[in-house]
């Protein structure tokens, strides 16, 4: 199966789309219809995106299950789980490039926390409704960041709660995972009163180590959190409206400073942690009578802070950022054509503390970017339309400590032709640009890194001098509506991206004179990144299915020689069934991960993971739903290719809701 090319199997796919030129089937898309709401920065049917996108809905989330946001996108082609086990500490990796080259946004508000081997995602999945991603560069919407791909994920909302005559109601969820004894709460209360509704909800997680497929623990994987979510959504008038949101979430524990691998006594220490995320947003919305008007203007604020205090010796750290930031964007129809536009600016404040001797020494830095973007898309004839786009982003570091700051600029163009050949077939061709500002702790870090022996330590080198990375990725997309509920989705891709960032670390001597060595940040890598997916989906009367297939290939342009953290060739699929008048849905996902051997570093084994779920909404107790999981049914021993921590194994989670 490893050996599967991806043009063979696109000219498979083109082939059979051909035969079907006469078939009576609506190019609109019956099977499995779906909103994207954020990650484009239009609300519009999923069939309308001309990007590669998947969208993974509240009703699929509750069977997954996941412990993290990560989890709920494992089964979507050539994405991959980083960061190992531990749910705190895992990220996403799309199309072979993950951490900061993926932008990841919440309610529609970017979250640009990185910071050495510390977590990035703080939402738990119980607040999700949605999460939409985006597979590859899309810096012509988002700006820096987003060389693999958006994240955006969507929480819930008052009238995900309420019914339509409801003034209040509300919901109570609790569960249990008897792998580490998780228990986890949730309480919801929501109202509506003439054009106002609001909700509050609170969640408490506490769990112990995860047990892996041949009965060890994952030390140090035991965790406690909790979090609360405010929003209040104003209707001012029949065109303007007003969402406040606040979100709270505190995480604590015992982990590692590297929490992707364990603790090893050397450079890896056991920490209590103590995590804290807060964010506050006001999102205005005007959409008028006119067509050249359906306007946002979204402010927000993201502060996210992290005490770590190390176990054996009492050394205390600190990090914290702030963000403050402003989105303006505004929709026009203009006849067939459609153009978005705005402006997007953000100023973070940085600040690090490092106690004891011979320590890292982060820049105490401020940030700005500020970026205008403009996408329109226009008809060329009936069948036939134009997508064309361009963003430009200033971007400056500041390192107070220093003394020292860097600017630049970029600008991201993307083009796009959409084809709906026939009834059944649409392909869309398209090419974007996208980059990477660099962070401020790979431009301006100095300090300590290790030592070897006392007076002996490699330190770090500032390089303002970097340069950002830079992805050119040109995309062949495939969507075959064969009947109203049976589509094929396929896409061929080929990355070219450019001045990695990678952290290189020099190799001390000895002789004639003893040099500890450097680290530093540097420009290093001409990466190609190509590959293919190809999804199915049948949807008939109370059964569905589906299947999906992803292979990502990475090398060093220069060398030849293949890159790391390249997702292994996968396959996913997964049926279900509705029974009892829609009362119990019952059904089973697999997915199989082949060998990942392409490295000059390690060998990854193949593993199949089969998981079975049930969702119970008994008529007789109408507010009621259960939902009861079985992951890792098989007990499987395994661990995803680059991580250092293997996988939970058998999880049977059960969780009950009841609306009120």
């Amino acid at each position: 199966m490893s050996n599967i090319k991806p043009i063979p199997v696109a000219a498979s796919l083109l082939s059979l789309a051909i035969t079907q030129v006469n078939a009576e089937t609506s190019a609109a898309l019956l099977v499995g219809s779906k909103m994207v709401i954020q990650a484009t920065r239009i609300e519009q049917p999923l069939e309308d995106v001309s990007r590669s996108i998947s969208v993974i809905e509240k009703e699929e989330i509750d069977t997954i299950q996941p412990q993290s946001v990560a989890e709920i996108l494992a089964f979507e082609p050539n994405i991959l789980i980083e960061g190992g086990s531990r749910p705190g500490y895992q990220t996403i990796n799309i199309r072979g490039l993950g951490d900061e080259r993926i932008v990841q946004t919440v309610d529609g508000v970017r979250q640009d926390f990185e910071s050495g081997h510390r977590a990035s995602y703080f939402l738990d999945p119980i607040l999700l409704k949605s999460v939409e991603v985006i597979k590859g560069p899309a810096s012509t919407l988002w700006g820096s960041g987003a060389l693999g791909g958006v994240v955006s994920q969507n929480t819930v909302e008052p009238s995900d709660i309420l019914e339509a005559d409801q003034d209040v109601g509300g919901l109570i969820k609790t569960g249990w995972n008897f792998n580490n004894d998780q228990t986890s709460t949730t309480a919801l209360i929501a109202g509506q009163r003439n054009n106002i509704d609001w909700l509050f909800s609170g969640y408490y997680r506490d769990s112990n180590d995860i047990e892996t497929g041949n009965n060890t623990l994952v030390e140090d994987s035991a965790s406690r959190d909790q979090g609360f979510l405010g929003k209040i959504n104003w209707q001012l008038d029949e065109q303007q409206s007003l969402a406040l949101n606040f979100r709270h979430a505190d995480v604590s524990g015992g982990v590692p400073s590297n929490g992707s691998s364990n603790v090893n006594g050397t450079s890896v220490f056991l920490i209590d942690k103590d995590q804290v995320n807060n964010n506050i947003s006001a999102d205005y919305r005007i959409k008028t009578t006119s067509p050249l008007v359906n306007a946002q203007v979204l402010a927000y604020w993201n502060g996210v802070e992290v005490d770590e205090n190390r176990v054996s010796d009492g050394r205390f750290d600190s990090t914290e950022k702030d963000t403050y930031g402003i989105n303006a964007n505004n929709q026009s129809k203009l006849g067939n054509s459609t153009l978005i536009y705005g402006i997007d600016g953000y100023h973070s404040d940085f600040e690090a503390k490092r106690s004891g001797t011979n320590r890292p020494a982060p820049p105490k830095a401020e940030i700005d970017v500020w970026g205008a973007f403009a996408q329109l898309t226009f008809p060329l004839q009936e069948s036939l339309k134009v997508e064309l786009g361009g963003r430009y982003d200033y971007f400056g570091v500041d390192a107070k400590n220093l003394n020292e700051s860097r600017s630049d600029n970029q600008f991201s163009p993307s083009a796009a032709v959409i084809w709906q050949t026939n009834d059944a077939l649409e392909l869309t061709l398209r090419h974007d640009r996208a980059f990477r500002a660099p962070e401020a702790e790979e431009l301006y870090s100095t300090g300590t890194h290790f030592c070897m022996f006392p007076g002996f330590c490699n330190t770090f080198q500032s390089n303002p001098d970097l340069k950002p990375e830079k992805a050119a990725n040109t995309e062949l997309i495939a969507t075959l509506n064969l009947s109203n509920n049976f589509q094929v989705k396929g896409s061929i891709f080929k990355n070219k991206v450019d001045d990695f960032i990678e952290q290189t670390v020099t190799p001390p001597t000895f002789f004639p004179v003893m040099d500890a060595g450097n680290t530093f940040w540097s420009n290093v890598d001409e990466a190609e990144l190509k590959g293919f997916e190809i999804e199915t989906l049948y949807e008939k009367d109370n059964f569905k299915f589906k299947f999906g297939y992803g292979q990502t290939r990475g090398k060093d342009r220069k060398s030849g020689d293949p890159l790391n953290n390249i997702p292994a060739d996968t396959w996913t699929a997964g049926a279900s069934y509705t029974v009892l008048n829609k009362q119990l849905t019952t059904g089973v996902r697999v997915i199989h991960a082949e060998e990942q051997n392409r490295s000059t570093t390690a060998t990854y084994d193949n593993y199949t993971v089969t998981d079975i779920y049930a969702s119970w909404e008994p008529a007789s107790i109408e507010a009621l739903k259960v939902d009861f999981t079985i992951n890792n049914i098989t007990d499987e021993h395994y661990r995803r290719a680059w991580s250092q921590l293997d996988e939970a194994g058998r999880e049977i989670v059960i969780s009950a809701a009841y609306k009120f």
